[in-house]
């Protein structure tokens, strides 16, 4: 979906940036993103199961993409290797998926109150593992294809508190730094991205 590509157009690779995509499959952002790069620099796709990067490696395979690779990680696991290394992190997050009931209108039977709590947790905790493996001045982009608040805006808000070497970029979305596409708009699903930047602490 073009709100979905938004996410590689918003984390503005340059050549030879470093990325890592921790919740990657099936690998559509990714890909954009290391084709954006022109050959340069390197992706590093990660998702939960073989299954899942198996997709990835399909879409690496049919791009004939050279500066990506792809790996099994669980995202809420720490990777000491990784910190301070990625210029751009994305953080595409498991969500209740209320942007999209459009296509998959099986969400409104599936998602409760609960269920959406459970996931904002999580959405959280993956924030609070990989954060670290951001460059100074390096950004983190993180999206949802919801239009849940809990989900979207108050996790921004949290994790500006917690983390506070993170900032919203002003230069994104008209000095907001975060933007929520509602459904239909522009002929898209609901979406929502956040662009930081790490200071240099």
């Amino acid at each position: 979906d073009i709100s979905s590509m938004l996410v590689a157009q918003t984390a503005a690779p340059k050549k030879g940036d470093y990325v890592i995509d921790v919740c990657a499959a099936p690998g559509g952002k990714s890909t954009h993103i290391a084709e954006l790069l022109q050959g340069s620099g390197h992706v590093l796709a990660r998702d939960l199961t073989d299954t899942k990067v198996g997709m990835i490696e399909e879409n690496i395979d049919r791009h004939g993409l050279k500066n990506m690779s792809a790996e099994v990680w669980d995202a809420t696991v720490p990777d000491a290797d990784s910190a301070g290394k990625a210029d751009i992190l994305i953080c595409d997050l498991p969500c209740s998926g209320l942007g999209v009931l459009g296509r998959k209108k099986d969400i409104r039977y599936k998602m409760t109150p609960e269920s959406v709590d459970e996931l904002a947790a999580l959405q959280r905790q993956i924030l609070d593992t990989v954060h670290t493996y951001v460059k100074p001045n390096g950004v983190l982009v993180y999206s949802t294809c919801t239009i849940d608040e809990a989900e979207n805006e108050d996790n921004v808000r949290w994790f500006i508190e917690k983390h506070p070497e993170f900032e919203l970029d002003k230069s994104f979305a008209e000095g907001t730094g975060m933007k929520q596409i509602l459904p239909g708009e522009h002929g898209s699903d609901g979406f929502f991205i956040a662009r930081f930047i790490k200071s240099k602490l």
